[in-house]
């Protein structure tokens, strides 16, 4: 699809009334072209965790959002989504086996809910070594231009350890609670597994977080596997990813979510009598979003 077209069934209203939680928020197409260029290895994993992000049914993966691994080696740690890993996997051997096709498929494998539609933490890859966080963000479909990443001290939360307890995937977990960065958290953390590490940027618990949700439940993460095999820890060349400040990435892809439209210079298309279609005005579909970072 050109972003300068659009075609008539993307101009959708929204209810007022619309529900945050456990959906995919605005109408970003996923990137065609990622322009991460070539794979390496980097590390070998000694631990690595499967969480599932807002899932309606932890037992099927069709109803995640997205489906993300958190890979622990000796010395970097990486958090992405496998459904958009696998899925670049399945594509690249299609080419392989397809080197004369003319055009390809965008998605192959599975990719729960709304597969087709963007969502930043589902394009971002959040590599930690040396006590520095590292993001790169992947922006949507025509707005590749934007692909960013930036550079922060690994963040740090202050938590307050409760004595209630819960039981997921055979360990006994304590709760903690803390504020980071706008919203409040509830994490639940198991002291069997002493890596002081968890889903997304949460962390710096006295054991594995295998669950944690913000106060108003929009993000929920909750561990469903746990491998202790190696593993590669991979790495991508982000080709072009321009250094930003955390703030301004953080900006650009709520833009891009609240009015992909927009952003990317989409017009709207009217098809005239003789079958040709003529380019019309600009479009703009703003979308309520709530980030998980409000600071």
């Amino acid at each position: 699809m050109n972003v300068k077209e659009l075609i008539s069934f993307a101009l959708i209203t929204l209810s007022a009334t619309f529900t945050f939680a456990q959906q995919k928020q605005g109408f970003a197409p996923n990137p065609i072209n990622k322009n991460q260029g070539e794979i390496s290895v980097v590390d070998t994993t000694r631990l690595r965790v499967w969480y599932a992000m807002n899932a309606d049914s932890i037992a099927d993966m069709n109803t995640y959002i997205d489906f993300q691994r958190l890979d622990v080696g000796d010395s970097i740690s990486k958090y992405y989504s496998w459904f958009v890993f696998n899925n670049d996997s399945l594509l690249r051997d299609w080419h392989k086996k397809h080197p004369k096709a003319q055009s390809a498929p965008n998605w192959l494998g599975i990719g729960g809910k709304k597969k087709s539609t963007w969502i930043q933490y589902e394009y971002s890859d959040l590599y930690m070594q040396y006590g520095i966080l590292t993001e790169y963000a992947c922006m949507p479909h025509g707005l590749g231009k934007y692909n960013s990443q930036y550079s922060e001290p690994l963040p740090q939360q202050s938590w307050i350890i409760t004595f209630d307890t819960q039981e997921l995937l055979g360990y006994t977990c304590q709760k903690a609670t803390c504020h980071f960065r706008g919203r409040n958290y509830v994490a639940w953390f198991a002291p069997d597994i002493p890596v002081r590490q968890g889903p997304w940027k949460l962390g710096g618990l006295p054991g594995l977080i295998l669950k944690a949700h913000d106060a108003d439940t929009l993000y929920t993460f909750e561990a469903v596997k746990i491998e202790t095999g190696k593993h590669p820890i991979t790495r991508y060349e982000y080709k072009d990813y321009k250094k930003e400040r955390r703030e301004k990435v953080q900006k650009m892809q709520r833009e891009f979510t609240e009015n992909w439209h927009k952003s990317a210079g989409a017009h709207r298309v009217e098809a005239r009598p003789n079958g040709k279609s003529e380019m019309k005005e600009l479009v703009s579909i703003y979308t309520p979003y709530e980030p998980l970072e409000l600071e």
